[in-house]
């Protein structure tokens, strides 16, 4: 959500709020330099000590505001990000929700959020409204003061006519500065709310700019290798000390099968996004086909794909889920229907009204959990990859599909690198070799045989499931 903000309200609050008021504030300056110059020329004295008035009334209205335009800034994104995440968490959790009996909770928690940020905004609007009516009268006070000074040190006519060019001058002076100074004010609300989208763009200098050519989809993949090399790779997340990964090392042959086991934070998942590229190492190298990963991608698109065990499901039919970011799905029909039968999807498919344009909902609402894992699985075969990595693919199948998109998997063997993260050691038994983790580190890496003799942990939950 805070990401989301920063590419949302931030970039706005970056381009209308600083930019585009930075505009608005050049040409007010611009106006009250041309208007001060004539003041100038028809009495110095005046126009000075006007200048310096305004001057000083701006000012301090900005010293007096811009702490709290700063500080409703922060509520305003903070109030925003907290409401929208409650929202989501709700509609997520919505199940839950009405068996725990917590609705009438989350209708409280958001009905507060959205009225403090209601209250933040509106005061928001009014900030500038201050300085607008301490300048107007104070325009009134100097035009007073101007008028008893004129008639007071020059006759009527001198008076008359230098009185003319200062009310004409200051009717659009005050404006000008009430805008210089609510612009200001505004830079300073708009830059707080644009935090995290510069904290963003501070990131994106380092991150390599990506190639946004439309992906030509290749299903030879030719010259790609589907071998991975990791050589002493340490991760750890951003601001935390501890190493999620520790000087891992380990390679893996083309067209071999390799399960990865350990306990819940062994940091399986977290090896498996390395791998991928999609987190960085502070340390240590990871190469696919003899590239970095996302150069490998970005060379070989479909050569890898991944199969994560929260399968997301965008709001649209089964082409658009099965073919996901590739283009002209039309034409590739035929590969649609091969990937939802390997599957084992492809006979529910056409007993659908609307076959592949089917609508799946919002998130999948119109799929069963073990179809719309399914659904992820034939995405993930669409592309026929050489490398294919499953993150508890088969989770949420029953004993008999599971089964069946085993059989599928095991057809894939010599043909494509298959990575397993898998609790199920009778989905590890098979593979060619076991890489078990603990808490970030590599204990053993060989043959399932082998594993059971060096880890007695492993080799007791394999006695236990009888393997």
């Amino acid at each position: 959500m805070y990401f989301l903000n920063a590419l949302t309200s931030g970039v706005q609050s970056i381009t209308v709020g600083v930019v585009g008021t930075l505009i608005s504030l050049t040409a007010d300056l611009a106006l009250m330099v041309v208007l001060g110059i004539g003041l100038f020329i028809v009495d110095p004295l005046i126009s000075i000590s006007s200048l310096l008035f305004f001057i000083f009334v701006a000012l301090t209205m900005y010293r007096l505001t811009h702490v709290r335009a700063r500080q409703l800034g922060d509520q305003n994104l903070r109030f925003g990000v907290k409401s929208n995440e409650k929202i989501i968490e709700v509609i997520s959790s919505y199940r839950e929700s009405v068996v725990r009996n917590r609705r009438g909770y989350y209708a409280r928690e958001i009905g507060e959020l959205r009225y403090r940020l209601a209250n933040t905004v509106a005061e928001i609007s009014f900030l500038p409204s201050i300085s607008k009516y301490v300048i107007e009268t104070s325009a009134i006070v100097v035009a007073l003061l101007v008028a008893g000074s004129q008639f007071i040190l020059h006759d009527a006519s001198r008076a008359v006519a230098t009185l003319t060019i200062f009310m004409v001058a200051i009717t659009r002076i005050a404006p000008a500065v009430l805008r210089f100074q609510q612009s200001a004010i505004g830079i300073k609300s708009s830059l707080s709310q644009a935090e995290s989208a510069l904290e963003l763009v501070e990131a994106i200098d380092v991150v390599e700019e990506l190639d946004i050519e439309q992906p030509v989809l290749d299903l030879e993949h030719r010259g790609f290798v589907p071998s991975i090399q990791v050589s002493r790779i340490t991760f750890s997340y951003p601001n935390r000390s501890e190493r999620v990964l520790q000087d891992i090392s380990f390679d893996i042959r083309a067209n071999s099968t390799v399960a990865v086991v350990g306990s819940s934070g062994a940091g399986k998942t977290t090896l498996a996004d390395v791998i991928l590229g999609v987190l960085h190492p502070i340390s240590g190298s990871v190469l696919i086909s003899d590239l970095p990963p996302l150069s490998a991608i970005s060379k070989w698109p479909g050569s890898i794909s991944y199969v994560p065990q929260d399968i997301l499901i965008v709001n649209g039919t089964i082409r658009d889920n099965v073919g996901l970011g590739f283009p002209d799905l039309d034409q590739l029909e035929s590969h649609i229907w091969d990937a939802l039968a390997q599957a084992k999807l492809d006979d529910f498919v056409r007993d659908l009204p609307n076959g592949l344009q089917t609508e799946v909902g919002e998130r999948g609402t119109q799929l069963s959990g073990g179809q719309r894992q399914r659904l992820g699985i034939a995405r993930a075969l669409f592309t026929r990859p050489k490398l294919i990595i499953l993150d508890e693919a088969t989770s949420a199948l029953d004993a008999s599909t599971e089964y069946e998109i085993s059989q599928t998997l095991s057809t894939l063997k010599n043909k494509a690198t298959l990575f397993l993260i898998a609790h199920r050691l009778s989905t590890v038994k098979n593979a060619d070799s076991v890489i078990y983790l603990e808490n970030g580190i590599l204990r053993a890496h060989d043959t399932f045989e082998k594993v059971t003799e060096v880890i007695p942990d492993f080799d007791r939950q394999a006695k236990l499931m009888g393997l």
